[in-house]
């Protein structure tokens, strides 16, 4: 027992010289960023100020065999009409080594390229705090997951392949040592796959599919498992730069399901002009097609429009958006147009 013991000793203690690392360094990053958002139209809203709350702190640094280490977590305050005490949110740790990547994160990480083609001067319009309620391709950083990614220089055209796996459909996110995560009665695991390549100079090639397996539902079983995919391409020439993309989901639907939306397809692009340094100008389009089940259910496509123009002077930048949102929720004439005034530092 004393040699079983001593040869444990040995290897914990081989294992740590090996892999020991060296002092990390803190930073904390974040936006400031002030917003004034005006709603008109079918929509039972009111005009909002908004000041970003956000900030995420990170750390990193080098074990002694050459490898990296990077750790963040996020401090985001409760979203509840008065406010709330800050949580911890969006956590990741990763190792990189020549060999590529792994990384375990909670809520974090995600791989979809649904927003790939967005080239607008301000943001990708369907990432904003307006829920038009446009259906997206599932993206892992729903739940908790662990991800490999193939080393950077590795592949032609620096491609970088990522793989994603998460074991539950838990949206909780976990600290240390967790277990015994509920488990969802509907959703199983998650696993997706992400490609990201730049086969010319100005042009940037992303695609990304996620599946899901059904949950443990007594009697019933998957008619159509929860499956969906995006492709997007970007390129950039001089003074203007042109983003496409195309996205296509099919939601899970149990046995025996009737009158339900079994799919829906994507249609985006974005154009953006930067007249100078200072000022870029910008104008997207994002369709979403649904088809039902039942072929005499009429379906309605949603469309958002949006127009921006971004202004940067000394650090500062000054952004108005301008978008019109159609058939929101795919219900016909739900529309709604929206005016965004924001001012934006980055530290």
């Amino acid at each position: 027992m004393n040699k079983i013991t001593k040869i444990l000793a040995s290897l914990v203690a081989s294992f740590a010289i090996t892999f020991s690392a060296n002092a990390g360094e803190l930073t904390v990053t974040g936006t400031a960023k002030a917003t004034y958002n005006t709603l008109s139209g079918k929509v039972t809203s009111d005009n909002s100020i908004g000041v970003a709350n956000e900030l995420t702190f990170k750390a990193g640094g080098d074990l002694d065999n050459g490898w990296t280490w990077n750790y963040k977590i996020a401090l985001d305050p409760a979203g509840t009409a008065a406010g709330g005490a800050a949580l911890n949110d969006d956590t990741a740790l990763d190792i990189t080594t020549p060999y590529g990547a792994v990384a375990m994160c909670m809520l974090d990480c995600g791989l979809s390229v649904a927003g790939g083609f967005n080239a607008n001067a301000y943001a990708w319009i369907s990432d904003t705090g307006y829920a038009e309620g446009k259906v997206e391709p599932v993206n892992i950083s729903a739940y908790n997951n662990i991800q490999y990614h193939t080393p950077a220089g590795l592949l032609p055209f620096e491609t970088v392949i990522k793989a994603a796996y998460a074991p539950s459909g838990s949206t909780v996110s976990n600290s240390a040592n967790a277990s015994g995560t509920a488990k969802i009665a509907a959703l199983g695991s998650t696993t997706m796959y992400k490609i990201e390549t730049t086969p010319i100079d100005g042009l940037a090639v992303s695609a990304s599919f996620a599946e899901q397996d059904g949950g443990d539902v007594s009697g019933l079983t998957d008619e159509q498992k929860s499956e969906s995919g995006a492709l997007a391409a970007k390129y950039s020439m001089g003074s203007f730069t042109v983003g496409l993309g195309r996205a296509y989901i099919a939601p899970q639907l149990a046995d025996g399901s009737t009158d339900r939306i079994e799919s829906y397809e994507n249609t985006n692009y974005s154009i953006a002009f930067a007249v100078n340094d200072q000022l870029s100008l910008s104008y997207s389009d994002e369709s979403s097609a649904p088809d039902n089940t039942t072929a005499a259910t009429t379906t309605y496509d949603q469309e958002t429009k949006s127009m921006q123009a971004a202004y940067t002077m000394g650090g500062v930048t000054f952004a108005l958006a301008y978008t019109d949102y159609e058939n929101n929720a795919y219900v016909q004439n739900a529309d709604v147009t929206e005016a965004m005034f924001a001012v934006t530092v980055a530290f």
